[in-house]
């Protein structure tokens, strides 16, 4: 009997306008958007290729070691893979981190700021379409599943027939939900095949890990509002109640707790603005280079006999101070860089972690922190990036105050030529699938209590529905 009652279902929805309608939309937006993913990708492997040659040139046309040390290094970040799927904050974090030897690392050049309109219109991911598209598509398929037959009057008729009412919401349940991953099911398919024969499309196998625990997460999202519109539908008397309802709740999970939370987030745990924290550094940077002129002044003044009686050794000694000088006003620079970077750090992951938690009510909270940590394409990835970059800056710059040092040619007056072969390399480590998973766990279960508690309520209203 369960399995007449899903097949009926599946029938009855495959055959209504709204599944073809579903189905062609579905489909549409699906290769779209990874089309569009792909494309994307491609474009931004062009560019990282692109701008890692053209700072490396940069860096070895410069006239000298000082020149050098004031441009820097721009460490770029590699475009991630799986961003074909979920873009994240891709497009509107910066993806390149300056470094030079005054300078605190930050993220520059994003999308969005070079060209402003994607920032009106956003992205188009397959993240977006679920989260909205779909859930809309998964209200559709729900709102009238009980009060809709209840209206026609073919409830009562089925339960006239000594149909248990257990198995009728089952077999309804079931059956609703395989219509409505149908439209999903293949476009998806359709994607991975478009993923599979891309010729710049690697995926290792913990990207396909990665991808099938988002596609996961899409179908548990998917499963909240379809339960949610089962229990609506139990608890209503009229299929036009049920929608009302059923949108307002929709409304609320997916647009406004969201924004609410961040709003409230910074209202109970303030930060500094960056443009404060960039005017301390900006104005202890000018003070330790105040300091600078002077030591140096002073050092001449003190060791000018030096220089009368032995040149060689006057200059060889020279060349050290400046390079013990050089890295003691570094060091003082990213110690108090570092401090206002703690403090500020350490008040914005408060912050974060309270607007997380907050948001995290609404199932689309949950859906994006966990389909963008899988990606690799969220805000712990980019931190993670960031942090890796301000590590590198010590190193880069005890190396270029070794060359600043060795690098001045007391008999002409001119500077060595420099070499960056020695240079020491940025080493950035992304996140394992393992790491990404723990910090998954709580959108994969609160995804999957709100189901339950949907679907119990539902499966209890139909037990005490009144078919009158």
């Amino acid at each position: 009997m369960l399995r007449d009652i899903i097949k009926k279902e599946i029938l009855d929805n495959i055959t209504s306008p709204k599944f073809v309608f579903t189905f062609l939309l579905c489909t549409i937006l699906i290769l779209l958007s990874i089309y569009t993913g792909v494309t994307n990708y491609r474009a931004e492997k062009k560019e990282y290729t692109a701008a890692l040659a053209l700072n490396k040139k940069n860096m070895e046309s410069q006239p000298n070691y000082q020149s050098l040390a004031g441009i820097g290094i721009k460490i770029s970040k590699p475009p991630q893979v799986l961003g074909t799927v979920v873009t994240g904050i891709e497009e509107a974090v910066g993806r390149v981190a300056p470094v030079n030897i005054a300078a605190d690392p930050n993220l520059i050049d994003s999308k969005y700021s070079s060209n402003p309109v994607f920032a009106v219109f956003g992205s188009l991911d397959l993240m977006f379409i679920v989260k909205i598209v779909l859930s809309l598509f998964a209200i559709l398929f729900t709102y009238d599943a009980i009060v809709g037959e209840k209206e026609k009057g073919t409830l009562k008729l089925a339960l006239s027939n000594d149909v248990p009412r257990d198995r009728l919401i089952l077999g309804k349940a079931i059956g609703g939900y395989i219509s409505l991953l149908l439209p999903l099911l293949i476009p998806l398919v359709l994607g991975l095949l478009i993923l599979l024969i891309t010729p710049d499309i690697s995926l290792s196998g913990q990207d396909w890990a990665r991808l099938l625990l988002i596609f996961l997460l899409f179908f548990l999202y998917l499963s909240v509002f379809f339960s949610l519109g089962l229990f609506v539908s139990a608890r209503t008397s009229r299929s036009s109640t049920s929608f009302l309802v059923l949108l307002f709740v929709w409304v609320v999970f997916v647009m406004v707790i969201p924004k609410v939370a961040v709003i409230t987030a910074g209202q109970i745990r303030p930060i500094p603005s960056v443009h404060e924290i960039t005017a301390k550094k900006d104005a202890f940077l000018q003070q330790i280079q105040s300091e600078g002129q002077k030591g140096v002044i002073e050092w001449s003044k003190k060791n000018a006999a030096d220089a009368q009686k032995d040149v060689k050794a006057y200059q060889e000694k020279f060349r050290k101070f400046i390079q013990d000088y050089q890295q003691e006003l570094t060091s003082k620079i990213d110690e108090n860089n570092a401090a206002l970077e703690r403090d500020y750090q350490q008040k914005k992951r408060a912050q974060q972690s309270l607007a997380v938690n907050l948001s995290r009510i609404s199932p689309a909270s949950a859906l994006t922190f966990g389909s963008m940590t899988l990606a690799r394409t969220g805000i712990d990835d980019f931190d993670r990036f960031l942090a890796s970059v301000r590590a590198y800056k010590p190193i880069y710059t005890k190396w270029i105050n070794s060359k600043l040092g060795q690098s001045i040619n007391f008999q002409t007056g001119e500077t060595i030529q420099i070499k960056i072969d020695d240079m020491p390399q940025h080493i950035y480590e992304p996140q394992w699938l393992s790491q990404s998973l723990v910090r998954t766990i709580p959108d994969f279960a609160l995804l999957a209590v709100m189901i339950i508690v949907f679907f119990v309520g539902a499966y209890v209203s139909f037990l005490r529905y009144d078919v009158r």
